[in-house]
């Protein structure tokens, strides 16, 4: 057997070695070789992110400019966002809850605050607190503490809460060209309003010399509890929030004694014609062609109710046609309800494939610039800024979002506040009557009910399960009474079937939660 020596072992590894550093430089360009640039494509693959638009029609613009958006998205932050477009917003929720139930990738969406405290104790998405740590700077700063207390459960934050561009959305609109059609004043109590609905219905206030206007109309729902949520505050001292009887308990406003004062008025004004016939039946398209066709005097409502498609149209005919929010002197608080908010939240999911990488985008969607590229598009090609903080589309239809390059499909919040920024930047008509009336109605009195800041988790409350039926229920009996098919006297023997199917539990379940707050 032959021998080497230590010497000898040493040489024979160098030259190995030697061979084999040579062999790796002559092979650097082969087929067989890893190259640098392969390598650097296995480690900035981007990471597919998959999320259900929550308004797929609207916001769906294929082209040039949301190829791009998605692509500076993809540079900046190495994610693929991949948009699910159910065919209509209505089956936003029932994709949403196949691809969770199947198993589909599904990383993040938007819902109400009740569904995601539901997937929450159903351990399907994922807590925020650490995430936001790590990777929600923006984010932290960008959202007020007490959203961030309404999306937290059990010391949980379960989503990215959204922030409300009014806590005062509930208002009653008068048209003062209508007004000053007939000579009259601004109403100031509800005899007043009530003087002058009869006006606008018998004096012709359109002047086209017909008996064709109505004086009340409900906003987007064209319900009854739109015309509560107006008027509730002139009949109740809480308006339509719960209420706190002599003993200090909770009790829905429904079991007010002034709820039936107001629910007369409803009635009286519909037997003389006041309100709109078509409102219950009707659908949103034909209540706002109402407005267009300058038929309705005043509307009660979500507060952007009497613009889209509304009054932006019946302003090319009539110009000087316009509504105002109003508050009316009655028995009850007289001051614009401060809602209760209740969040919509971004939720990320269990089964997200990087749920760090969904928060990374998150909060760059907090900054300006990612709120303005996942909004707006891209500067000098879907919008460009005026010297006013104010923007404009890119374009023929400079201020039409409906003609827009790019809308919103890649935006996971609907609003960002920045210091300087007014709400709805852009510099139309349509915007600008946006901000217009979101000033008018902060400048009126408002008030927070007894329970304001309490967070409930109804997924806790033994009557849980019932509250779809007992919210359907009441609803129901609301519209007979309002169109004379149940007497108003009933209203009483109505409540205690309430209470008998779930609604004395839900009285229940709620006092112990806000006794349990206030402790």
């Amino acid at each position: 057997m032959r021998h080497f020596s230590k010497k000898g072992k040493v040489s024979i590894v160098m030259c190995i070695l030697l061979l084999l550093l040579a062999a790796c430089a002559n092979n650097s360009e082969g087929d067989n070789s890893i190259s640098v640039k392969e390598t650097d494509d296995v480690e900035t693959k981007p990471i597919k992110l998959v999320f259900v638009s929550n308004d797929p029609v609207n916001n769906n613009r294929p082209g040039d400019v949301q190829d791009k958006v998605h692509e500076i998205i993809q540079e900046k932050l190495g994610v693929d966002l991949n948009a699910v477009l159910p065919a209509t917003r209505d089956e936003v929720s029932q994709r949403i809850n196949l691809m969770l139930s199947s198993g589909q990738q599904l990383d993040y969406f938007k819902t109400q605050m009740a569904k995601g405290l539901e997937l929450y104790k159903n351990d399907a998405i994922v807590p925020l607190n650490d995430l936001l740590d790590q990777y929600g700077e923006n984010l932290k700063k960008a959202i007020p503490a007490d959203l961030w207390d309404k999306a937290t459960v059990d010391g949980k934050i379960i989503g990215i809460p959204s922030i409300p561009q009014n806590t005062t959305p509930n208002v009653l609109q008068i048209r003062t060209d209508w007004l000053e059609n007939l000579n009259l004043p601004m109403p100031k109590t509800i005899a007043d309003y009530e003087n002058v609905m009869d006006q606008f219905v018998n004096s012709d206030p359109d002047q086209n010399g017909k008996q064709d206007t109505y004086a009340l109309n409900a906003g987007n729902g064209g319900t009854i509890e739109e015309l509560e949520r107006a008027f509730g505050p002139f009949f109740m001292e809480q308006g339509m929030e719960w209420w706190q009887d002599e003993q200090g308990r909770l009790l829905p406003p429904e079991m007010n004694p002034a709820y039936k004062d107001m629910m007369a008025k409803f009635m009286e004004w519909n037997n003389k014609g006041y309100i709109w016939p078509e409102m219950i039946l009707s659908k949103r398209d034909s209540r706002v062609k109402a407005i267009a066709n300058n038929k309705i005097g005043s509307v009660a409502g979500w507060y952007t109710s009497t613009i889209v498609g509304g009054l932006e149209v019946l302003v090319k005919s009539v110009p000087e046609a316009n509504y105002v929010p109003i508050l009316l002197e009655g028995s009850g608080i007289n001051k614009l309800d401060k809602v209760p908010v209740d969040p919509s939240v971004v939720v990320i999911t269990k089964s997200s494939s990087n749920p760090e990488a969904v928060m990374k985008f998150f909060d760059y969607a907090a900054t300006r610039e990612g709120f303005e590229l996942t909004t707006l598009g891209i500067e000098g090609e879907s919008y460009k800024k005026l010297p006013n903080e104010l923007t404009e589309y890119i374009g023929e239809a400079k201020t039409d979002w409906n003609k827009a390059k790019y809308y919103y499909l890649y935006a996971p919040f609907t609003y960002v506040k920045f210091e300087g920024v007014p709400p709805w930047t852009m510099d139309s008509w349509l915007e600008s009557q946006y901000r217009k009336v979101l000033d008018l109605t902060e400048q009126l009195p408002s008030f927070q009910a007894v329970d304001y800041n309490v967070v409930y988790d109804k997924s806790q409350w033994s009557s849980f399960s019932k509250l779809n039926d007992l919210d359907t229920y009441l609803l129901e009996q609301k519209v007979k009474v309002f169109l004379g098919e149940v007497p108003l006297s009933d209203w009483d023997t109505i409540i205690t079937k309430w209470n008998e199917i779930g609604g004395g539990q839900m009285i229940e379940d709620r006092n112990a939660q806000f006794n349990a707050f206030k402790k």
